[in-house]
């Protein structure tokens, strides 16, 4: 199947187990790729990494490997600016797993909205979580639904940046704050979210919980982390920033601009469930 979209996957040179298994999945899935080599947080100075992220910001300080995942995700945006002719890349961790529909997804770039520069694929985390979303869009070559995110939703396991996207995302670097999933997707702390205008699939045709979790970063994460006091003030501004929200989110719920949808992971498109239809949409 010819594919327009091109697709990245950020690995670990370390990692040649995960490596393995993406290639193998990928193959399975009929979709052609190209691997950027991961910034090891274990062998990272500050600098190097200051030199995109800082090590503390709205969400508190941050840790090698937070910043580490920021680093390649930044290497792997340059390097499809510089390399690749494509209008859209689809970029990948080497821990996620796919959607039967992903190769028609990466086939074309036609049924991606205009004016859109971030499609996100994944669901984070396990279960199903009910997010904030504007009304439907469009649609993947598979069927699921495009929805506007009105709300926050982390992870940045799979998502797709257009060109422009992936300009604006770079233009912060040496300004980042906070990780790259909540660089691009949380609008509580994102400086580039609203110029994004990203979309959401739904339902998620990606998801970071099929394997077992073994982590890279978290070691390098949780060292970072307060304690005490400065963790329960740490909650507290972050509770601050999720309620400035709340008056804009009040107003698209009220003026029926947004709507509260259940997504969840979906290996297949048509597969039943509440999200087979507009019954996704929670009263």
């Amino acid at each position: 199947m010819p594919q327009t979209i091109s697709v990245f996957v950020i690995n670990l040179d370390r990692r040649t187990d995960r490596r393995d298994r993406i290639a193998s999945h990928l193959e399975e899935r009929g979709v052609a790729w190209r691997r950027v080599a991961a910034y090891d947080a274990a062998a990272a100075s500050e600098a190097e990494l200051a030199r995109t992220i800082a090590g503390r910001g709205p969400l508190g300080p941050l840790g090698f490997g937070d910043r580490a995942c920021t680093v390649s995700h930044t290497l792997a945006w340059e390097t499809f600016l510089q390399t690749e002719a494509a209008g859209y890349a689809l970029f990948l961790e080497d821990d996620i797993y796919l959607g039967s529909d992903i190769a028609a997804t990466v086939a074309s770039d036609a049924w991606i909205p205009s004016g859109t520069d971030a499609v996100k694929l994944e669901k984070y985390n396990s279960g199903a979580s009910r997010l904030l979303l504007g009304p439907v869009v469009g649609q993947t070559p598979g069927g699921r639904k495009l929805r506007p995110m009105r709300s926050r939703h982390v992870g940045g396991g799979a998502y797709i940046l257009s060109r422009r996207g992936a300009e604006n995302a770079l233009e912060w670097r040496g300004r980042m704050r906070v990780p790259v999933d909540h660089f691009l997707f949380n609008d509580t702390v994102s400086p580039v979210m609203k110029r994004l205008r990203p979309l959401i699939v739904v339902p998620a045709m990606a998801t970071q919980r099929k394997y077992a979790y073994d982590s890279d970063t978290s070691s390098y994460t949780k060292a970072a982390k307060y304690k005490g006091w400065r963790r329960h003030l740490q909650s507290l501004m972050r509770g601050r920033a999720e309620l400035n929200q709340v008056p804009r989110q009040v107003f698209e719920l009220a003026t029926r601009r947004a709507r509260i949808v259940e997504v969840s992971f979906q290996e297949e498109p048509s597969a039943g469930g509440p999200q087979a239809g507009r019954s996704d949409e929670i009263p």
